[in-house]
Protein backbone atom coordinates (compact mmCIF):
# COMPACT_ATOMS: atom_id res chain seq x y z
CA UNK A 1 0.00 0.00 0.00
CA UNK A 2 1.48 3.39 -1.20
CA UNK A 3 2.30 5.93 1.72
CA UNK A 4 -0.43 8.45 0.26
CA UNK A 5 -3.01 5.40 0.26
CA UNK A 6 -1.78 4.81 4.13
CA UNK A 7 -1.84 8.12 5.13
CA UNK A 8 -5.38 9.25 3.50
CA UNK A 9 -6.98 5.69 5.62
CA UNK A 10 -5.00 7.07 9.09
CA UNK A 11 -7.09 10.32 8.46
CA UNK A 12 -10.27 8.50 7.64
CA UNK A 13 -9.99 6.36 10.81
CA UNK A 14 -8.57 9.44 13.54
CA UNK A 15 -11.68 11.43 11.81
CA UNK A 16 -14.43 8.78 12.45
CA UNK A 17 -13.08 7.63 15.84
CA UNK A 18 -12.41 4.26 14.77
CA UNK A 19 -9.74 1.85 16.13
CA UNK A 20 -8.71 -1.79 15.49
CA UNK A 21 -11.62 -2.90 17.33
CA UNK A 22 -14.50 -0.91 16.02
CA UNK A 23 -17.11 -3.47 14.41
CA UNK A 24 -18.93 -2.63 10.98
CA UNK A 25 -22.67 -4.80 10.07
CA UNK A 26 -24.06 -6.28 6.85
CA UNK A 27 -27.13 -8.26 6.62
CA UNK A 28 -26.18 -11.48 4.58
CA UNK A 29 -27.46 -14.75 4.26
CA UNK A 30 -26.95 -17.73 6.29
CA UNK A 31 -25.97 -20.03 3.58
CA UNK A 32 -23.56 -17.34 2.34
CA UNK A 33 -21.64 -18.01 5.77
CA UNK A 34 -19.12 -20.50 5.77
CA UNK A 35 -18.24 -21.94 9.50
CA UNK A 36 -14.53 -20.65 10.22
CA UNK A 37 -12.33 -22.59 13.03
CA UNK A 38 -13.09 -21.04 15.70
CA UNK A 39 -17.17 -21.54 17.04
CA UNK A 40 -18.92 -18.35 16.90
CA UNK A 41 -17.13 -17.02 13.72
CA UNK A 42 -18.18 -17.34 10.19
CA UNK A 43 -16.29 -16.72 6.88
CA UNK A 44 -17.86 -14.12 4.19
CA UNK A 45 -16.74 -14.32 0.92
CA UNK A 46 -15.91 -11.38 -0.98
CA UNK A 47 -18.65 -10.23 -4.01
CA UNK A 48 -15.50 -10.23 -6.94
CA UNK A 49 -18.19 -7.85 -9.13
CA UNK A 50 -19.83 -5.03 -6.80
CA UNK A 51 -22.67 -2.65 -7.65
CA UNK A 52 -21.76 0.30 -5.07
CA UNK A 53 -20.79 3.83 -6.30
CA UNK A 54 -17.93 4.60 -3.62
CA UNK A 55 -16.07 7.83 -3.64
CA UNK A 56 -12.64 7.53 -4.15
CA UNK A 57 -10.85 9.09 -1.09
CA UNK A 58 -7.46 8.13 -2.03
CA UNK A 59 -7.69 9.31 -6.02
CA UNK A 60 -9.43 12.61 -5.69
CA UNK A 61 -12.61 12.25 -4.06
CA UNK A 62 -14.48 11.27 -7.48
CA UNK A 63 -17.53 8.71 -7.35
CA UNK A 64 -16.37 5.26 -8.52
CA UNK A 65 -17.68 1.98 -8.93
CA UNK A 66 -16.91 -0.48 -6.34
CA UNK A 67 -15.52 -2.88 -8.78
CA UNK A 68 -12.72 -0.72 -10.32
CA UNK A 69 -11.61 -0.83 -6.43
CA UNK A 70 -11.46 -4.41 -6.26
CA UNK A 71 -13.75 -7.31 -4.44
CA UNK A 72 -15.13 -6.55 -1.24
CA UNK A 73 -18.08 -5.74 0.96
CA UNK A 74 -20.42 -2.86 1.99
CA UNK A 75 -20.90 -2.60 5.58
CA UNK A 76 -22.67 -0.37 7.57
CA UNK A 77 -21.52 1.79 10.92
CA UNK A 78 -24.62 0.80 12.84
CA UNK A 79 -26.39 -3.07 13.11
CA UNK A 80 -30.06 -2.85 12.03
CA UNK A 81 -32.20 -5.67 12.32
CA UNK A 82 -34.88 -4.68 9.50
CA UNK A 83 -33.69 -7.50 7.38
CA UNK A 84 -33.65 -9.90 10.27
CA UNK A 85 -35.22 -13.47 8.58
CA UNK A 86 -35.19 -16.96 9.04
CA UNK A 87 -32.59 -16.68 6.12
CA UNK A 88 -30.94 -13.49 6.62
CA UNK A 89 -28.91 -12.47 9.79
CA UNK A 90 -26.98 -9.28 11.00
CA UNK A 91 -22.99 -10.01 11.13
CA UNK A 92 -20.32 -7.69 12.13
CA UNK A 93 -16.09 -7.62 11.18
CA UNK A 94 -13.69 -5.61 13.33
CA UNK A 95 -11.70 -2.58 11.17
CA UNK A 96 -8.33 -4.52 12.53
CA UNK A 97 -9.55 -7.92 10.37
CA UNK A 98 -9.76 -5.70 7.11
CA UNK A 99 -6.87 -3.99 7.47
CA UNK A 100 -4.41 -6.69 7.97
CA UNK A 101 -5.86 -7.99 4.53
CA UNK A 102 -4.63 -4.90 2.97
CA UNK A 103 -8.04 -3.66 2.61
CA UNK A 104 -9.27 -0.24 2.62
CA UNK A 105 -12.37 1.76 3.16
CA UNK A 106 -14.62 4.10 0.59
CA UNK A 107 -17.74 6.10 1.66
CA UNK A 108 -20.54 4.38 -0.55
CA UNK A 109 -22.58 7.03 -1.91
CA UNK A 110 -26.28 7.57 -2.68
CA UNK A 111 -27.06 5.92 0.61
CA UNK A 112 -29.99 7.63 2.65
CA UNK A 113 -29.91 5.88 5.59
CA UNK A 114 -26.83 5.10 8.34
CA UNK A 115 -23.36 5.39 7.09
CA UNK A 116 -22.00 3.01 5.20
CA UNK A 117 -18.71 1.94 3.95
CA UNK A 118 -17.03 -0.43 1.20
CA UNK A 119 -14.28 -2.48 2.84
CA UNK A 120 -11.78 -4.00 -0.12
CA UNK A 121 -11.10 -7.66 1.13
CA UNK A 122 -7.68 -8.48 -0.79
CA UNK A 123 -8.00 -11.78 1.27
CA UNK A 124 -10.75 -12.66 -0.86
CA UNK A 125 -13.17 -13.33 2.58
CA UNK A 126 -13.47 -11.93 6.23
CA UNK A 127 -14.46 -13.36 9.52
CA UNK A 128 -17.43 -12.34 10.43
CA UNK A 129 -19.18 -12.87 13.81
CA UNK A 130 -23.36 -13.11 14.24
CA UNK A 131 -25.06 -10.02 15.90
CA UNK A 132 -27.47 -10.88 18.34
CA UNK A 133 -30.73 -9.68 17.23
CA UNK A 134 -32.42 -6.80 19.19
CA UNK A 135 -36.03 -7.52 18.27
Amino acid sequence: MSEAITNRLTTLIEANGWDRSTRFFRHNLRSHLDPAPEPGLFRMRANPDPTEAVEDIYAGGHTAQASDKGPGLAFSDEPDDQWSSPDHVCVSIRLGDVLDQGGVIYPVQSVITASVWYMTLPGESIEARVEPSRT
